[in-house]
């Protein structure tokens, strides 16, 4: 698996689309920014505190989980598509093994995206809003991507399951695309409809970057049980689904 996790990770930062999807995810996160400048303004909101956790409470959603979703297909998709992936079995390599190969390059995307996403924010914060650049700020802007990529973790479990079922990229994004709006806009609805709270969200991939908080408590134990919960559930989905299945 080693092997193949090398050559996997190789191919990935090898590939220009790669580099596209990196530069595509910095304008992505200006885009959302100039939205909060525009939205806020409209709102009449002025303290740079209140501006602040605006956005950064908008980020999870807009600035990381929309590139994370696009670059996991363009990136992952592409040996579905051309049917190059076979070479790896007819060599002997597992099925497991290929998939905890893209398991880890999916992790390691996640990360990459959402240093570059919220690390945008927090310039532009600094730039834009005039935020004190001391410490303290830079302390509580690590421990919030770190909080969001822990966070996101679960969801790239999520979306690599959706890819490895579905090997198509355009059914990929609209599944997954379609996780991310059931979870923010559906099940929330219907939970609040029902008077239950956030208890059925709370367990969502696509709902849990609101446990993370900016300059503020983070929920780290129920995150952490989150990333095991989802590891577990969606390997076992996607070995037991590619198992059964002969290599079309």
């Amino acid at each position: 698996m080693l092997n193949v996790t090398k050559a996997s990770v190789y191919k990935m930062f090898h590939d220009k689309a790669f580099w596209i999807c990196m530069a595509g995810t910095v304008a992505w996160a200006i885009v959302v920014i100039m939205a909060q400048v525009m939205t806020s303004g409209a709102r009449g909101l002025t303290d740079v505190s209140q501006l602040a956790n605006r956005w950064y409470g908008f980020v999870g959603l807009h600035c990381v989980e929309v590139p994370l979703i696009i670059s996991a297909v363009i990136l992952f998709t592409g040996e579905y598509r051309d049917k190059s992936w076979k070479l790896f079995i007819a060599k002997g390599i597992s099925r497991a093994s290929y998939y905890f190969a893209k398991l880890i390059c999916m992790l390691l995307l996640t990360v990459i995206i959402t240093f570059l996403s919220l690390m945008t924010v927090a310039i532009s914060n600094f730039v834009v809003l005039h935020a004190t650049f001391d410490m303290a700020y830079v302390w509580n802007v690590l421990q919030y991507i770190l909080g969001q990529t822990l966070a996101h973790c679960s969801i790239a479990m999520m979306i690599l399951m959706v890819i490895s079922i579905t090997k198509r990229g355009e059914i990929a994004s609209i599944l997954s695309l379609g996780m991310m709006i059931f979870g923010y806009v559906m099940l929330h609805g219907v939970e609040s409809a029902m008077g239950l709270g956030e208890a059925v969200t709370d367990a969502w991939a696509f709902s849990m970057t609101a446990f993370v908080e900016f300059a503020g408590p983070t929920q780290w134990g129920r995150l952490l049980v989150a990333i095991l919960g989802y590891l577990v559930v969606c390997s076992l989905v996607v070995i037991t689904w590619i198992s059964r299945r002969d290599i079309e």
